[in-house]
């Protein structure tokens, strides 16, 4: 059984640029990031704005943090488009911190 409290939400991950962490079809149960609130860490897995495709969201591990912004990376290197090629992402852009991932197999 799975309780939620708060403003939580989730979302269902589409590609396998996390592996092995999260994997496609798997869900992940995140809150949202309130900038002036939250704290953000080195590892943490965070819900961003597609700087690619703004209609979309992507998940990725903080790599590095700056006083404005966040460097993201993909678990999976070998596939994932991350920081790597479209650079640092501004912290207004991150729409939640994951807490919880629901493998589906």
């Amino acid at each position: 059984m799975l309780l939620l409290i708060g403003s939580r939400r989730h979302c269902r991950v589409v590609g396998n640029s996390m592996t092995p962490s999260i994997s496609d079809g798997d869900f992940l149960i995140y809150k949202p990031f309130f900038i002036n609130k939250d704290i953000l860490l080195e590892n943490l897995l965070i819900l961003v704005e597609n700087p690619l495709d703004r209609d979309s969201l992507i998940v990725k591990r903080i790599s590095k943090i700056n006083e404005n912004s966040v460097e993201i990376i993909g678990d999976n290197k070998s596939i994932s488009i991350d920081s790597r090629q479209f650079g640092k992402v501004n912290k207004n852009q991150i729409k939640g911190i994951v807490e919880k991932i629901i493998p589906i197999q």
